[in-house]
C-alpha cells in the first residue's frame, strides 16, 4: 500500500482475507504529484522497492476491509462527507522517518486532517467495526522503506534533506486493492476554498 503506514498485519482482529482492501486518499496535485513520483521512481531504482511510482501519490486517510456489496454504501457515505468539507492548502516540509526503515514527507499542519478523521470515523463505523478499519492519525506522504540491511548513512541522508512544496487538498479518492490490482472506486470533490490566500 503506497499511501501510508498501514498494512494488513497492522489492522487487528477480524481482517477477512477473502474481503478486498479499501483505502481512502487525499491525492497530491501537480506539480507536487509529479515531484513525488520522480522521487519514488529514484527510490525504486536505488533500493528496489516500488511504493507506487506510477500511481498518484497522496495522504492516506484510512484503510479497511469490506465486502464488495458494501461499495454502494461506501460511495454514498463518503460522498456525503466530502460535500461537507472545504478545500485547504497542504504544506509539505522536509523528510522524516520511523526508525529503522520508513522515510516519509512531512505534512506541516495536521489540524485540517484531524477534523476530517473525526468525521471519517463515524462513516467507517457504519461500514464495519473497529476490527476491520484503521484511520491514519499522522498525515504523511510515504517515500519508501529501506531494505533491512541498509546502513544508517542513508537514513541520515534522507532525514536531513530539504524539501518544501504545497498543494490544494480538494477531494477524496477511494481505491479497492484486490489480487495485486488497484482500482479507483470513486472520486469525491470538496467544496471550494472560501478564502484563498493572496500571497
Amino acid at each position: 500500500m503506497e499511501h501510508g503506514l498501514v498494512n494488513k498485519a497492522t489492522i487487528a482482529g477480524v481482517w477477512r482475507e477473502e474481503w478486498p482492501e479499501y483505502t481512502l486518499v487525499i491525492p497530491a496535485e501537480e506539480p507536487v504529484s509529479r515531484q513525488v513520483k520522480q522521487m519514488r521512481l529514484q527510490w525504486k531504482m536505488e533500493f528496489g522497492e516500488d511504493v507506487g511510482s506510477e500511481k498518484p501519490p497522496g495522504v492516506m486517510m484510512a484503510a479497511w476491509a469490506a465486502r464488495k456489496e458494501q461499495e454502494e454504501t461506501m460511495v454514498r457515505l463518503i460522498g456525503n462527507l466530502a460535500e461537507r468539507l472545504e478545500s485547504f492548502v497542504v504544506t509539505l516540509n522536509n523528510f522524516s522517518g520511523i526508525p529503522p526503515q520508513v522515510i516519509y514527507i512531512r505534512v506541516q499542519d495536521a489540524e485540517p486532517f484531524k477534523k476530517i478523521t473525526t468525521q471519517l470515523k463515524e462513516v467507517l463505523e457504519l461500514i464495519g467495526n473497529e476490527d476491520t478499519y484503521r484511520i491514519v492519525e499522522r498525515p504523511i506522504i510515504k517515500l519508501g522503506s529501506f531494505p533491512k540491511n541498509e546502513n544508517h548513512q542513508q537514513w541520515y541522508k534522507y532525514t536531513h534533506q530539504l524539501f518544501h512544496a504545497a498543494f490544494t487538498a480538494s477531494k477524496l479518492v477511494l481505491f479497492r486493492h484486490e489480487e495485486g490490482e488497484c482500482k479507483t472506486i470513486g472520486v469525491f470533490p470538496f467544496k471550494k476554498l472560501t478564502n484563498w490566500p493572496t500571497s
